[in-house]
């Protein structure tokens, strides 16, 4: 039996869950003669907001009623695409059977650990087991659809790869690394409930620095003393990193102004404290050949040439389908589709 992860249904639920609800009275598309109302897009407008919400995007302020405005017509062809889409899998046969519908819900359970947090995943996600068959149900659909797409595109010739290798090798090279081990003495929010002054933290840093000389063991003292939790544990190495991985100026340039086994006898001030740096090892930059970056390329390429034929798949169902989006500023829609349900 697969494994299915709570998580693989995160993103299907912003669209599911709109499919899912209550019908509304406004008609703001119809897709071959099928409605999608006004309630729905509701729907899924909160649900998108509230999931963009959750991973920190600020969708107020001055802008609001542009985003809003923009949100709902993006949510609305989605919502379109989604309806050409399942009349194209019920057309091919692909829709999936109870039994793989069920095997995938018995896997949530499975991972859930229980009835009871079965239960709270429910809630969470504003559903009943009904629904989430619906959900998972449509899921496994879009799948079967994606891997009948896939099927029909080609592996990249020799060519394309030699020549993509020719144009982009370059991107494909090691640059040159630096692997180091620090001790962090934080300062004021950065010293884990120490508060610790800028004062302090220089005189407690200059302290490390001294022991350090004086042949303490580097990894012992990180571990004692360091603020940085995510390296503290580990004798204050990091894995390799080379020039603009996101480190602050000052560390990286301190990082790659040191010998190997030296260290920063003057702590390194960053926003974050004090920072005895020690350089543990120098991995020299690599350039690859076509035959160590082949699979890379042939991968890329593939998936290049699948997102394109996914677009010309969508773009070739829109064409053959009436659709009239009662939204949309260029919709020559006939007054008579913008009306109330019955």
């Amino acid at each position: 039996m697969r494994k299915y992860s709570i998580i693989f249904l995160s993103l299907m639920l912003l669209l599911a869950m709109l499919v899912l609800g209550g019908c509304g009275n406004q008609v703001v598309a119809t897709v071959n003669g099928e409605k999608i109302t006004s309630q729905e897009l509701d729907n899924e407008v909160t649900a998108t907001k509230n999931y963009w919400a959750q991973q920190g995007y600020n969708l107020e302020g001055e802008q609001a009623k542009e985003i809003e405005e923009m949100l709902r017509q993006n949510v609305l062809n989605q919502l379109i695409d989604n309806r050409l889409i399942m009349a194209e899998i019920d057309r091919l046969g692909l829709t999936p059977t109870d039994k793989e519908v069920q095997e995938v819900i018995e896997g949530i359970k499975n991972q859930a650990g229980s009835e009871a947090e079965f239960k709270k995943y429910l809630v969470a996600n504003g559903l009943n087991e009904p629904k989430l068959e619906d959900v998972v149900k449509e899921q496994l659909a879009y799948n079967k659809l994606g891997e009948k797409i896939s099927s029909e595109v080609p592996q990249p010739t020799d060519d394309e790869i030699k020549d993509y290798f020719a144009k982009n090798g370059a991107q494909y090279n090691d640059p040159e690394q630096r692997q180091v081990s620090h001790i962090l003495i934080g300062i004021g929010d950065y010293s884990n409930g120490k508060n610790r002054t800028d004062m302090d933290a220089k005189v407690l840093a200059l302290q490390i620095v001294n022991k350090v000389a004086a042949g303490d063991d580097f990894g012992k003292l990180a571990k004692q003393y360091s603020d940085d939790l995510g390296s503290k544990d580990n004798g204050g190495q990091y894995p390799p990193f080379s020039k603009g991985s996101g480190f602050v100026e000052e560390f990286e340039n301190a990082a790659f102004a040191l010998k190997v086994g030296q260290y920063t006898v003057e702590p390194v001030k960053t926003t974050y404290g004090y920072h005895i740096i020690r350089l543990d090892k120098i991995i020299s930059a690599k350039t690859h050949t076509l035959d160590e970056v082949k699979d890379q390329i042939t991968a890329r390429l593939r998936d290049e040439k699948l997102s394109q034929k996914q677009n010309e798949y969508i773009q070739e169902l829109r064409n053959n389908a009436k659709v009239v989006n009662n939204l949309s500023k260029d919709s020559d829609a006939p007054a008579e589709e913008n009306q109330s349900t019955k």
